[in-house]
């Protein structure tokens, strides 16, 4: 049910407001709220297994309070405090388990179920003890099917005419059932899964302010565009507020994937470096062989389309999640990261620069010397089925594959 004019111009001041005090809060590095960490309790406790539903292992709230107060605000970017961090966060979600609990399980359902950890877990075990696993960092622009593509059958065929293997690894054979990382045998960390479970209160709070401050209607949900960008500005506080948090968690799932010889893979944008150091980290080259998969896309209008449509549609499913008071379902609402169209022109400007000159060329802060690397064109259009070409390794393009769903 949508607001009254006054109840909507509230909800308007609200969202304005509450982007801009959270942004700031996140920009100065300031410590956790307690009505912040009070949400974070209370989201892990909604997906909780209640007693007798399984999962009997107990959580230490006042421990993980205090991790939170001392550490959540710190920059996600030094690697060696987050990690640490995320063995405290360990010792309190899963104690002296060898692997992921039922109760982990379950508060982190859609993270474990839609990453695949199952299906990694079971390559790992054919194929993964007699050679290397992969780490695999996905880079490019949103909304240009990154992760669709990785779930395609024929992305293996088109990632093995793409790859560039490093000069450490020139003349080296693995044994004959070595597999490239695909969807399908790769466990995907993805940040946008672990930030709305783990703040799914401020998501249940975004959902019924932008619902709130929607004009009455008795029809289907069409947010304009004043409303998509309020919407955006105060998921996009949402994300960098939260955003070393979610990095402690998926240090701890990636180290527990380490332990099993998962093959890996985590997304960015590739504006910068940070998540290369962040492979270089957690994955030493003694033990995985490490992957950057660099797409690009011939029409950026049909990436920022996608992008928008994503958006008005989250909020819809956004709010519908809100209404039927299921938790998980406002979990599940969210589909992907917080930016709207309008910064992807900088976004796909600097993760090109990256690649370009430190990751292919290497500069000054080069990265990515013992890495095989890939690139991967989108060929998108306005109103025909979109296509993805691998650029070989002398420059010139591949086989052109067909895109035979959306994602």
């Amino acid at each position: 049910m949508q607001a009254s004019s006054t109840d909507e111009s509230q909800a308007i001041e609200s969202l304005v407001k509450e982007a801009e005090e959270m942004a700031s809060r996140a920009k100065a590095g300031a410590p956790l709220l307690d009505s912040e960490l009070d949400g974070i309790i209370k989201s892990l406790q909604n997906l909780a297994p209640a007693k007798g539903e399984g999962g009997e292992e107990e959580i230490n709230w006042d421990n993980l309070r205090a991790l939170l107060s001392e550490a959540a605000h710190l920059p996600h970017k030094d690697w060696d405090k987050t990690g640490q961090s995320a063995e405290s966060l360990r010792s309190i979600l899963l104690g002296d388990s060898e692997s992921l609990t039922e109760t982990f399980r379950k508060i982190f359902g859609r993270v474990i179920s839609e990453g695949n950890w199952d299906g990694a877990a079971s390559h790992a075990s054919e194929h993964n003890q007699d050679n290397k696993p992969w780490a695999v960092l996905v880079t490019g622009v949103n909304g240009i099917r990154k992760t669709t593509s990785i779930y395609q059958p024929w992305f293996d065929e088109l990632l093995a005419e793409a790859l560039v293997t490093p000069p450490a690894a020139a003349g080296k054979k693995d044994t004959p059932n070595q597999k490239l990382p695909v969807g399908s045998n790769s466990f995907f960390r993805q940040l946008d899964h672990m930030i709305a479970t783990l703040t799914n209160e401020e998501f249940k709070r975004l959902y019924t302010l932008t619902q709130q401050s929607l004009p009455p209607s008795d029809g289907a949900i069409k947010p304009d565009a004043d409303t998509v960008k309020r919407y955006s500005d105060l998921k996009a506080a949402i994300f960098t507020r939260y955003r070393t948090l979610s990095e402690i968690l998926g240090v701890l799932l990636v180290r527990e994937a380490r332990r099993g010889k998962l093959n890996t893979m985590a997304e960015t944008s590739g504006r910068d470096i940070a998540m290369f150091h962040y492979i270089d980290k957690f994955f030493p080259v003694e033990s995985y062989n490490k992957l950057a998969l660099h797409f690009t896309i011939n029409d950026l209008s049909c990436a920022e389309q996608s992008v928008d449509s994503r958006m008005v549609g989250e909020i819809s499913d956004g709010i519908d999640a809100k209404e039927s008071g299921d938790t998980m379902n406002i979990v599940l609402a969210n589909a992907g990261g917080p930016y709207g169209s309008e910064v992807l022109h900088g976004v796909q400007a600097d993760s090109d620069r990256v690649w370009d000159e430190l990751v292919m060329k290497g500069g000054k802060d080069d990265v990515g010397g013992d890495w095989y690397k890939a690139t991967i064109a989108i060929d998108a259009h306005p109103t025909k089925k979109w296509t993805a070409t691998p650029i070989r390794p002398d420059g010139s393009r591949g086989k052109t594959f067909t895109f035979e769903n959306k994602k």
